[in-house]
């Protein structure tokens, strides 16, 4: 669901996350982190990371439930 081409708003903010993530988390260059997620750019892998950059920055709730997924990927990659 992450690869399709939908924009979906639930679709998209899940999807910016998971690449803000990736990009966050591993050592994978942008255009890698795009090809990953259906074969987008590398400036859409730099516009959701600052998507969701900028979403953490006003909404507390949304920052804290990112935080908690990062902390289950880290836990489970150990």
């Amino acid at each position: 669901l992450l690869r399709a081409k939908t924009r979906k708003q639930e679709v998209v903010t899940a999807r910016q996350a998971a690449m803000y993530l990736a990009k966050e988390l591993t050592n994978s260059s942008l255009k890698t982190i795009g090809l990953h997620f259906g074969g987008r750019d590398h400036s859409t892998v730099i516009h959701a990371y600052q998507s969701v950059e900028d979403q953490m920055k006003t909404n507390m709730g949304y920052k804290q439930h990112i935080e908690k997924v990062r902390k289950r990927v880290e836990l489970n990659s150990l």
